[in-house]
């Protein structure tokens, strides 16, 4: 079902004509020739009470009327927007004609499409503007779709920055490649194989696959770097590349893998991915043990044998059970710590002690784990290489 939205004003329009595609018609109110175009199955005209509502009733035939205030202050632009959002759009096509607005009620209303595509699900199909001001004796209906489409890359590479999810901007590039005409298409090479990459990291990134990620981050590198020249309506992707630049920047002149698993516990943290940051940093521990005693860390089972072998003992006791390891005191209790936090995490804070306070807690100690275990690693360094001779 289709919906065309006008916004009308109290101005001094004047007839003049206007082209809009293959139609050019002499109007004082562009509603009139962009209805011929849609051809929708319900108008809906939005104005005030001083609205030059009489335009609308010689022009348009059917259309359903919405009065809002002027938008002269704060409480009035939540009242338009209550008065907007019950507006029933709900999976419906949407075309908006902004051509006779007032002051800023336009600029708003194209928020309010934004609104309408996020929560109600609408599709907005078109945003119209006739161009009195420009020279020549016939005037354009412009589409100002880029506006809505440079909002939604902003919003794909938000989330992306924000929370390393990169599905809504490479869904937004395949779908731009996918309307392309197969020649087109082709001279695109490059860019056609972002879509995929991108998905693969953001899956990696979700499951928390530390090496499959890391090696996503340099297939997009790899891919992007091949890119030759992006069309102006994809200038996104370039931010979207040069932000992946600086998360794969990160990873670089680290020879260690457990400092590149304990950067990236670090960015999920950063991104509020508290327990893939505690699941991270714990796998980061067992890796350094492993890794500074120059055993096979990406060995599974090796992992799994000395997680059950971290205690601090003395070392006449070490010698008797040979089943044990020796480790630093504060490095032991630094894994316990982060332990009991995971699992308090994996098991969703189900328990009576916890509550809103637990969990701003439980936020503020595994930040502080981060600051702290670098450091301790650090100093430990030598006594973790001084015990190799007792792990068999």
């Amino acid at each position: 079902m289709k919906i065309l939205i006008s916004v009308l004003g109290a101005g001094n329009y004047r007839k003049t004509v206007y082209r809009f595609g293959n139609l050019q018609e002499k109007t004082d109110y562009v509603l009139s020739i962009i209805e011929k175009a849609v051809k929708p199955d319900e108008i809906i005209i939005i104005g005030t009470n001083k609205s030059r509502w009489e335009l609308a009733d010689n022009s348009i035939k059917n259309y359903q009327k919405i009065l809002i205030p002027f938008g002269k202050s704060y409480d009035e632009f939540w009242t338009i927007f209550k008065i907007l959002a019950d507006l029933n759009v709900e999976d419906k096509d949407v075309y908006l004609d902004l051509t006779h607005g007032f002051r800023s009620i336009p600029l708003f209303i194209s928020t309010v499409m934004n609104f309408f595509e996020k929560v109600k699900n609408a599709q907005i199909k078109g945003v119209y503007y006739g161009m009195f001001e420009v020279e020549g004796e016939v005037k354009p209906i412009v589409d100002l779709m880029p506006i809505m489409e440079m909002n939604k890359w902003i919003e794909g590479y938000t989330i992306f920055k924000e929370y390393g999810d990169s599905r809504k901007i490479s869904g937004l590039l395949y779908e731009k490649l996918s309307s392309l005409p197969a020649e087109e298409r082709k001279k695109l090479s490059a860019l056609n194989s972002l879509p995929k990459v991108m998905d693969k990291s953001s899956k990696a990134f979700g499951f928390t696959a530390l090496q499959m990620y890391e090696k996503s981050l340099n297939d997009i590198i790899g891919v992007s770097s091949k890119i030759k020249e992006v069309p102006n309506d994809l200038k996104a992707v370039e931010f979207l590349v040069n932000e992946i630049n600086k998360i794969s920047d990160n990873f670089k002149n680290i020879e260690k893998e457990w400092e590149k698993q304990l950067k990236l516990a670090e960015i999920y943290f950063d991104k509020n991915r508290y327990s893939q940051s505690l699941t991270t940093l714990r796998e980061a521990l067992l890796t350094y043990i492993l890794e500074e005693n120059e055993i096979d860390w990406e060995d599974t089972a090796n992992r799994e044998n000395f997680l059950g072998r971290l205690i601090s003992e003395d070392v006449e006791n070490l010698e008797k059970n040979r089943q044990t390891v020796f480790f630093p005191r504060d490095f032991v209790q630094l894994v316990n710590t982060i332990k009991e936090l995971r699992n308090k995490a994996n098991h969703g804070f189900i328990g009576k002690e916890s509550g809103e306070n637990e969990i701003k807690r439980s936020v503020e100690k595994l930040k502080n784990l981060l600051a702290k275990v670098r450091i301790i690693l650090e100093m430990n360094k030598t006594q973790i290489k001084k015990i190799s001779k007792f792990i068999e």
